[in-house]
C-alpha cells in the first residue's frame, strides 16, 4: 500500500527546510518517495557514515579480525602521549562504539576554531591517532557519553591496519556489492585512510536499501551480511545520552553508532544538518531522508506527524 507523501512535503514547505528527498520503504518494498529537486544524485551523508562503520566492526569481530574488549592504547601503543591517563589507558573499542570513550571533547571534528584543539582539517599533521590520543580523558571510559569522531575513525584505522584494505574496500564485496551500491565515494584522512566519521557519498535509494539491511537485521534478499545478534545490539539503547541536550529524539538512548528515537521503538542513522536512516521494526519499515538543514527536530516531528502513521495503517 502506497504512503501519500504530500502532508510531509507541505509540512516541509511550510517549515521552510532544506529538505531533497524522501524514500519510504516498507515490506521490503518502495511504497512511497517525494523529491524536491529533480535528480537523486550523491550526497555526503555525514555521520550516518558511522552507522555503516557500526557494522563493518561487527563483521571484523565475527572475522576474528578486533575484539570489542581490545585497547587503543595497546593497539597504539607507540602514539600514546607522555604519561597517559588511566582512563585514555582503559578505553575499548566497545567504549568508542558507544561514544563514552570518556572525552568531555568533541574530538576530530571537521572545524573548530579552537586554538587548543584545532579541528581534523586544520591539522599539518598526518598522524590523526596521535593527535587523538592526546585529548584529555576525564571520565572512566563507558560511563559518559559524549559525541565524538575519535572512536569511528580509529575503528576504520584498525581495520585498514589489520586487513590491508581501506574501510571503503573492506565493505566493497561484504557490503557495498550486495546492495548494488556501485563505487561508493568515501572522504580520506590525509593518511589514507577512510574517514569513518563521515564522508561517505550515497544517494537516498542507497541509504533506504542501508535502512532495509538493518531491518532484516543484516538479511539482504536470503543472504546474511551482518550477524542478526550484532545488529540488534548496536540499534539498541546502550548508554543514555541525555547531556546531548537538543530534543527527544536526540536524547532516547544511542547504541553502536546508532540514535535511538523516542517513539515507535526506532532508531536512525543521523547525520550532520539532517541526513536520516530511520528505522521501524515495529512497521517493518523504513524510512531514508537527504536534507541539508538543522531543523533536525522539525523533520523528525514531520516523519512522525505525516508518514508513520500511514505506516501503521498498513
Amino acid at each position: 500500500m502506497k504512503v501519500d507523501l504530500q502532508g510531509y512535503a507541505q509540512e516541509i514547505l511550510q517549515k521552510k527546510i532544506e529538505t531533497y528527498h524522501i524514500v519510504v520503504r516498507q515490506h521490503d518494498e518502495i511504497v512511497g518517495r517525494f523529491d524536491f529537486r529533480k535528480d537523486n544524485r550523491r550526497d555526503n551523508i555525514h555521520s550516518v557514515s558511522k552507522s555503516f562503520v557500526s557494522m563493518a566492526v561487527g563483521m571484523a569481530v565475527e572475522e576474528g579480525i578486533l575484539s570489542l574488549d581490545e585497547r587503543p592504547a595497546e593497539i597504539f601503543r607507540d602514539k600514546l602521549p607522555q604519561n597517559p591517563s588511566e582512563n585514555l589507558m582503559n578505553i575499548t573499542i566497545r567504549d568508542m562504539l558507544m561514544m563514552a570513550a570518556g572525552h568531555d571533547y568533541f574530538v576530530l571534528q571537521g572545524y573548530s576554531g579552537d586554538p587548543k584543539y584545532p579541528g581534523r582539517d586544520e591539522l599539518t599533521d598526518p598522524d590523526w591517532v596521535k593527535y587523538a590520543l592526546s585529548f584529555p580523558v576525564p571520565y572512566a571510559p563507558g560511563t559518559h557519553w559524549k559525541y565524538s569522531n575519535f572512536g569511528p575513525y580509529l575503528c576504520s584505522v584498525i581495520i585498514q591496519d589489520r586487513t590491508g584494505k581501506r574501510l571503503r574496500d573492506y565493505l566493497m564485496p561484504r557490503l557495498f556489492d550486495p546492495l548494488n551500491i556501485i563505487n561508493p565515494q568515501w572522504f580520506e584522512s590525509t593518511a589514507g585512510y577512510t574517514l569513518g566519521c563521515g564522508g561517505l557519498h550515497l544517494n537516498t535509494e542507497e541509504m533506504a536499501c542501508f535502512g532495509q539491511l538493518i531491518l532484516n537485521k543484516g538479511n539482504w534478499k536470503g543472504r546474511q551480511l551482518i550477524p542478526a545478534q550484532w545488529v540488534e545490539t548496536a540499534t539498541s539503547n546502550l548508554i543514555s545520552n541525555v547531556n546531548s541536550g537538543k530534543g527527544p529524539d536526540s536524547t532516547a538512548g544511542y547504541g553502536y553508532y546508532f540514535w535511538r528515537c523516542a517513539r515507535d521503538g526506532a532508531c536512525r542513522g543521523d547525520g550532520w544538518a539532517g541526513q536520516y536512516v530511520i528505522v521501524l521494526p515495529e512497521q517493518d519499515a523504513c524510512i531514508a531522508i537527504m536534507s541539508h538543514d538543522f531543523n533536525k527536530q522539525g523533520i523528525l516531528d514531520a516523519v512522525w506527524e505525516y508518514v508513520v502513521p500511514q505506516l501503521k495503517g498498513n
